[in-house]
């Protein structure tokens, strides 16, 4: 990679970091994400989600790349120095993964409501039978409860291997992601979960040390 491709590389990566802290409440992770690697396949319902798998391998060192559309890259090239590949460069994705990077996608194919997982494609079993790796499911939700900003709850599921059932396994993840948010307190954190990104507070968290000083 040349000088200016990575400086802009840095730039790109710094504007996703910058969005999820700028943007949410916090990121928060239960579960644990394996070495070495993986077909990473998440549920797709939010702008951030292609930001959050970023930050999930960035924190576990993993190079990353994630699948999209061919439009999207057309309209936005310079998210490739952010990861991004074309879905339908199978070849380059399984070079990737046979290097010992991630390979991320959504496997529903498209930016759903969120609700219960959609149908799946076939592509992250495909990949990771061809490339030997393991499938890792992801459950997420971005939901805005009791502060001012949303919050991210990323929920990690036990490796498969690549054949795997990805669509119980996922889906039964967000059906038990869905109904612990639902029993939480809003201003709680779900049992299990861990912040692992810490990002905009509330008017009110970040006025309240003032208050009580001043009391």
């Amino acid at each position: 990679m040349r000088p200016w491709e990575r400086l802009l590389r840095l730039f790109v990566e710094g504007f996703l970091l910058l969005s999820l802290k700028g943007s949410l409440r916090g990121v928060y992770l239960r579960g644990e994400v394996p070495e070495g690697p993986l077909v990473v396949a998440m549920n797709h319902h939010s702008f951030f989600d292609g930001h959050l798998l970023w930050h999930l391998a960035r924190r576990k060192g993993a190079p990353f790349t994630l699948l999209v559309a061919e439009e999207n890259l057309k309209a936005f090239p310079v998210l490739r120095l952010g990861g991004a590949l074309e879905a339908g460069r199978v070849r380059e994705a399984l070079r990737r993964l046979k290097g010992g990077g991630w390979v991320a996608l959504f496997p529903e194919g498209e930016m759903r409501f969120p609700g219960p997982l959609g149908p799946l494609k076939g592509g992250a079993a495909y990949l990771a039978r061809k490339a030997g790796v393991p499938l890792l499911p992801v459950a997420s939700r971005v939901v805005l409860r009791g502060f001012e900003h949303p919050e991210a709850f990323l929920w990690v599921g036990d490796p498969l291997p690549p054949e795997g059932d990805l669509e119980r396994a996922l889906g039964g993840l967000l059906r038990e992601l869905d109904a612990l948010l639902a029993k939480t307190h809003p201003r709680a954190l779900p049992e299990g979960f861990r912040e692992i990104l810490r990002g905009r507070r509330s008017l009110e968290e970040r006025i309240r040390p003032l208050v009580e000083a001043l009391r």
